[in-house]
């Protein structure tokens, strides 16, 4: 499990997740997706709603989505699930969140929900926290935003 904490995207703002999802590959767009804890600037789609404890979404979906309208997640953990995974399964535990959690800073890098592959988490709207079982993934993030991320594990560290 790897992670880095990145404080900067291309657009000048850290929670556009056109920008995320884009850089993500297929397989992992191909996959369910669950947003919790969110708080955005605007609710432009209904499938992704004001009101709502948790989206259940592909991954092709919300990159749809994404890319029609600029939506900035201030708070959000987005968390994808193995192929297969049901939802029935993903809500056996407690919702994943952002706000207030502890565990987020902490040295050991670990997924918030115990089922979940990959997961960005928006906090605050000043930092994207990125972990994911594919070191792919992370090296994919690292790659593009090398001078504005470092890793998470040595940053809870410090």
């Amino acid at each position: 499990m790897k992670g880095l904490i990145i404080s900067e995207l291309k657009v000048g703002y850290i929670a556009n997740m056109a920008e995320i999802f884009n850089l993500l590959p297929q397989k992992e767009l191909e996959k369910m997706w669950l947003i919790s804890n969110y708080e955005c600037n605007i609710y432009p789609f209904e499938q992704i709603p004001i009101d709502k404890d948790y989206v259940w979404l592909k991954g092709t979906e919300l990159k749809e989505l994404f890319n029609q309208e600029e939506i900035m997640f201030i708070w959000g953990v987005f968390t994808s699930f193995a192929n297969g995974t049901k939802l029935k399964d993903v809500l056996q535990v407690s919702l994943p969140i952002a706000d207030g959690n502890e565990a987020l800073w902490k040295p050991k890098v670990e997924i918030i929900h115990p089922l979940g592959d990959t997961e960005f988490i928006s906090w605050d709207g000043t930092v994207l926290l990125l972990k994911s079982k594919d070191i792919n993934i992370i090296d994919e993030f690292k790659k593009n935003y090398s001078s504005v991320s470092k890793d998470l594990e040595e940053y809870n560290s410090n």
